[in-house]
């Protein structure tokens, strides 16, 4: 996985766990990988996949980042751990740092949700009232069949679709 893929992962992650989540551009993002709003709290993400320690520079994108989006927090994510220097610096600008240890909470929390939101094979049809059968439409917070990637309601030739998050990486379409 890159560095971008993991942002891409990510805006699954926050999806996940409730978040508005938008995806800067790759390029010319002002210190911000990811955009999240949750409850008018509006939230940018510098994500950091790295296999070292993440240093200041990363605590400084975000500190720019707040001011440019006028965001009301600012925090570092990656599968790594942080700098001394890094920590002291988040503190002094409130920037939260989401080591590895947080992330897999975040994502166990997201896992969980998928377990206690699926539906069972023996729940896949239900009676209608006219007594006919017919499938169970999936929740917007479904999980793809074949890549794992988050379900997304979207307006399609075919009318209202789920399709893959990961398209066209992954093409699950599933006609509501």
């Amino acid at each position: 996985m890159d560095g971008r893929e993991f942002e891409k992962y990510l805006v699954q992650l926050f999806y996940g766990l409730g978040y508005q989540v938008h995806l800067t551009p790759a390029a010319g993002d002002f210190g911000a990988d990811l955009i999240i709003n949750k409850d008018g709290k509006k939230i940018v993400i510098q994500a950091k996949r790295y296999s070292k320690k993440v240093g200041i520079k990363a605590v400084q994108e975000v500190s720019g980042a707040l001011s440019y989006y006028k965001a009301h927090e600012g925090w570092v994510v990656t599968n790594s751990q942080f700098t001394d220097a890094a920590y002291t610096l988040a503190e002094s600008t409130n920037t939260r740092l989401i080591s590895r240890d947080e992330l897999v909470d975040l994502i166990m929390t997201v896992k969980s949700k998928r377990t206690t939101n699926k539906v069972t094979a023996s729940q896949a049809h239900a009676t209608a009232p006219n007594g006919k059968s017919s499938s169970v439409v999936p929740a917007e917070e479904d999980y793809c069949s074949r890549c794992g990637g988050m379900m997304i309601k979207r307006k399609s030739t075919h009318g209202q679709v789920y399709a893959c998050m990961n398209y066209p990486n992954c093409r699950n379409v599933q006609v509501i």
